[in-house]
């Protein structure tokens, strides 16, 4: 019969870092993502003040951008497409590029345009939480923009 006991592995101590490591950058993407996917929701719901949240007050486009979020909300239905397409992590900040497209149907007159941009963010950890400290060009969320062009 054979005998059955119990079987100690040792792990350098590197490994045990390393998984630990990946474990943690993994977490971090999910958080990040979710940031986006915050704002987006958001959006959607034509809640703005909840899509700033993401948003750390020393952002310097801070004001304009909660301004211009207030407006495609009270002017628009808004869909969005967010992916993000290339990320950096450290373990104290992280750097994103954004496809971001935005379909707007106007309140009044169901009339639809669609808008699209590559955004940059970067985001750094602040109490816990990630925040975004730079998004750019946000001029894709200017509810003024090509309402002109908007067709039925």
């Amino acid at each position: 019969m054979a005998a059955t006991g119990h079987r100690s592995y040792r792990f350098p101590r590197f490994t045990i870092i390393a998984v630990l490591s990946c474990t943690l950058r993994a977490d971090q993407a999910q958080d990040v993502r979710a940031r986006f996917s915050q704002i987006a929701t958001a959006l959607t719901a034509g809640n703005a003040a909840e899509a700033m949240i993401p948003f750390d007050k020393s952002y310097p486009d801070y004001a304009r951008l909660s301004g211009y979020l207030t407006g495609l909300t009270g002017a628009f239905q808004v869909e969005n497409e967010v992916s993000v397409t290339n990320e950096e992590d450290t373990l104290t900040e992280s750097k994103v590029s954004i496809d971001w497209s935005l379909t707007l149907t106007d309140l009044g007159s169901n009339a639809t345009i669609q808008r699209t941009a590559v955004i940059t963010a970067k985001l750094v950890r602040k109490d816990r939480e990630w925040k975004i400290v730079r998004f750019a060009p946000i001029g894709i969320f200017n509810p003024q923009q090509g309402k002109a062009s908007m067709r039925r």
